[in-house]
């Protein structure tokens, strides 16, 4: 009876772990992104911030130290690289999400709101509003990707 209880105990875990990252996807990167720089891949190390998200060394350190393929997290740049590289960076924000995702906004969903408020404002102080500027800039981004998406779902079914 009581190894049903754990692997009851484990499927409820789990489920509540892919509640968490359900809705981080290519789109809500892709708006982050816009919103964090502009999406900029020319973008470098500016004032402790690297890459197309502008992410911190203390939030890359929060988020476990990812970095490129076989690289080792303690060489010295190991951090600077992974963050400026795309696929690299949003692999460093999919695992501080796993570490913090939760309902920021206090809206019933853990939606691509709540992964931006986590980004921007981190994890114990993601209830903070986002700042006007990157809230607009996000915002604007999510609404293009929706009208997008409704144009492509129409022209299917045409």
């Amino acid at each position: 009876m009581s190894h049903l209880k754990l692997l009851t105990l484990f499927g409820f875990i789990f489920m509540v772990n892919g509640i968490f990252l359900s809705n981080l996807n290519s789109t809500c990167f892709h708006c982050i992104c816009e919103a964090s720089t502009g999406c900029s891949s020319r973008m470098q190390c500016d004032q402790g911030y690297c890459g197309p998200f502008s992410i911190s060394r203390a939030y890359w350190i929060d988020a476990g130290k990812v970095v490129k393929g076989d690289d080792d997290s303690t060489r010295w740049g190991s951090y600077e690289d992974c963050a400026n590289q795309y696929d690299c960076a949003t692999n460093i924000i999919t695992q501080y999400m796993e570490k913090y995702g939760k309902d920021c906004n206090n809206d019933g969903l853990v939606d691509c709101i709540d992964y931006a408020m986590l980004h921007i404002n981190g994890g114990p102080t993601c209830h903070l509003p986002l700042n006007l500027d990157f809230r607009k800039k996000f915002l604007s981004c999510l609404q293009k990707s929706q009208r997008q998406r409704k144009e492509n779902k129409s022209r299917l079914f045409s």
